[in-house]
Parts: C-alpha cells; sequence; structure tokens
C-alpha cells in the first residue's frame, strides 16, 4: 500500500484555506471601499461596538437593507426597549463629541486617539491623576484614570501631548463597557422568551453620558442698589471630577474661571476672568473624595450705563470654569433674582 506524506498533505490544506480566507479578505474589503458615504460613515463610527459577524453581514448586505440591518444593530444593544430612547446608542454618540472636544489633536479626531477609545468605551472615570511632567517642558507625561479602583495608564513618552494606552488588560472592566455581547435575535427576530416580539434582549449597562468637569453656581449676598449691584458667586466643583497634577507630594491645579453679566436683552454689561488655586495634599484628597472645592468670585458693577442696563428685568451670570491641569472646561448660567 502506498503511503500517502501527511505533512505536505497537511501544509496542501493550509495553503488552500490561507487562499479562500484572503481571498473572502480581499472580497470585505473591496465591498468596504464601495459602500456609499452614509453606510462607510456607520461602519466608521462604531468600529469600537460592531462584531466581525456583524461587519461581514452588513458588507454583505445589498444597500437596500442595510438601513434594517443598522435598525436591529441598535435595536439588539438596547438596554430598555420599552422606552422611546436607545440609551447605549444616545450615550456612544454623545461620548464621541466629549472626547472630541477632550483630546483633540491635529491629524487625529480626539475619538480616535487611545484616551479617547477608553472614554468612548467606559465613560469618565471615577477619578484622575497626573503624577508626573516633564522637566524640561512642563507638560503631563502620564495620566491614569481610575474605575471603581482599577486604574487605566496612559504614557506620553516625548511629553508632546501624545498619549499612548499602556494597560492593557481591561478585563476587570468589562461590566462597565458599552461594548457588550449584542441580545441574540431567535428565527423571527424575538427576544428570547417573548416570542414575536423585536428587537432584542436588553444588553449592556449605562453609565450617564456626562461632562468630566462640572461644578454649581449659586449667588449668594446679593445687593441691588441705584448707585451698586454685588454679589459672591460661589462655584462648587466635586472632588472626583478634578484633574490634579502632583508635585512634592501634594496634588494642585489651577482654575480659571470667566464671568460675564449679561443684561435682560443678553447684552453683555460686565465681564471679567479670575484665576483660583487648588492645593491639597495626599491624606486630604482621599478623604474630600466625594467632597467639593468651593471658589468664590465677587461681582461688582458700579458703572452708571451698565447699572441702567441691569436695573430692568432679570440679569444672567454665565460662567466658564477652565482646569488648566487637564484643559477641560465647562459653560454654565444662572439668573441674578
Amino acid at each position: 500500500m502506498k503511503k500517502v506524506p501527511v505533512l505536505p498533505a497537511i501544509a496542501a490544506w493550509a495553503a488552500l484555506a490561507l487562499t479562500v480566507l484572503g481571498s473572502a479578505g480581499c472580497a470585505l474589503y473591496q465591498m468596504e471601499r464601495e459602500l456609499p458615504e452614509k453606510y462607510a460613515e456607520f461602519l466608521s463610527e462604531v468600529r469600537y461596538l460592531i462584531t466581525n459577524a456583524e461587519r461581514k453581514t452588513f458588507l454583505s448586505t445589498p444597500d437596500s437593507g442595510k438601513d434594517a440591518f443598522i435598525e436591529d444593530f441598535w435595536a439588539r444593544r438596547d438596554p430598555d426597549p420599552d422606552t422611546s430612547d436607545n440609551e447605549v446608542r444616545s450615550e456612544y454618540y454623545a461620548r464621541i463629541a466629549q472626547a472630541n472636544e477632550m483630546f483633540r489633536r491635529d491629524a487625529v479626531k480626539g475619538w480616535l486617539t487611545d484616551r479617547g477609545r477608553i472614554y468612548v468605551l467606559y465613560g469618565p472615570p471615577d477619578e484622575k491623576r497626573v503624577p508626573m511632567l516633564a522637566e524640561t517642558s512642563g507638560r503631563n507625561c502620564l495620566e491614569i484614570w481610575y474605575y471603581k479602583g482599577f486604574p487605566i495608564q496612559f504614557l506620553d513618552e516625548m511629553c508632546t501631548g501624545n498619549f499612548r494606552q499602556v494597560t492593557f488588560d481591561l478585563a476587570p472592566l468589562k461590566e462597565l463597557s458599552l461594548n457588550q455581547p449584542p441580545a441574540p435575535l431567535g428565527p423571527d427576530g424575538s427576544r428570547p422568551g417573548e416570542p414575536g416580539r423585536r428587537p432584542g434582549q436588553p444588553v449592556g449597562r449605562s453609565r450617564g453620558a456626562r461632562a468630566v468637569l462640572d461644578f454649581s453656581a449659586e449667588l449668594r449676598s446679593t445687593v441691588r442698589r441705584a448707585d451698586r449691584m454685588e454679589g459672591m458667586l460661589r462655584l462648587e466643583i466635586p472632588f472626583r471630577l478634578i484633574w490634579f497634577k502632583s508635585e512634592g507630594g501634594r496634588f494642585l491645579t489651577t482654575f480659571t474661571v470667566f464671568v460675564r453679566v449679561r443684561d435682560e436683552e443678553k447684552k453683555a454689561v460686565w465681564e471679567k476672568t479670575f484665576s483660583a488655586e487648588a492645593n491639597y495634599d495626599e491624606t486630604e484628597i482621599h478623604k474630600r473624595d466625594g467632597d467639593v472645592h468651593v471658589i468664590e468670585i465677587p461681582i461688582y458693577v458700579i458703572q452708571e450705563d451698565a447699572l441702567a442696563r441691569l436695573a430692568a428685568g432679570t440679569p444672567t451670570v454665565e460662567v466658564k470654569l477652565t482646569n488648566q491641569t487637564g484643559s477641560e472646561d465647562v459653560e454654565k448660567s444662572i439668573e441674578w433674582k
């Protein structure tokens, strides 16, 4: 009996498999290149959520069926199909917009950077630290984000603003990710246990899209007289949302506060920029984790023309707060009653 050489046979099968896989990959690549603009945009936007199987199905689906695919794609990720809003979809796009603002770079959109990807998938961290500055440039070289105590590190080796993720095992944060397995659909597109109902079993966990930096504002001790208007603007900033830098065992940062007063017709009558420092030791930071950092700013208007314009109606006080360490800012407005 003639013996069949085993190894050459295996090699031949392997070569055939690689050829088939390579051909399939090339076909999918060509399909992606030929996608109409709106479908190419969808495929790009959901890159952090779409599975390989879904991507292949989407590319293989005729254009006439792609809108239905997109609808099902989001429906299978809807954590509460009984509401009109798809919380996962809304939060995903909200985080993309926030990441673009927070991590802007010349050549790369913010959500496509390493920090942007983590922000989109896991949301705002519970705590952030900037423990290292370059001696020559004074720029941040290392950022550490904490989610439920688990650290994710981003290192900027050249201290030029190009942060790379250096913590890769994110298994402990699996439940926090927006990228949860899509709900399986039954043969009729129904959810398991509920025949005939679309779109699928609720999955995922929403952490609530919100800005990383936030504050509350209140106007106290107000005086409104013919010869002057004054008040004390009190800002309260949660410690857990503040970016600090570490120097000599202390955590500090500087806030810039821009205040503008507008009259009833929304025309600016008074504005000023203030600078305020936050400086704490590490023990105090941990003790006050659930507390707030307070900034108080006096507003004092004495100009006759400004007072005349503010006398009628209800003025508005606009506040823009910037954390210089993290380059984050947020704006709010309150009425001067």
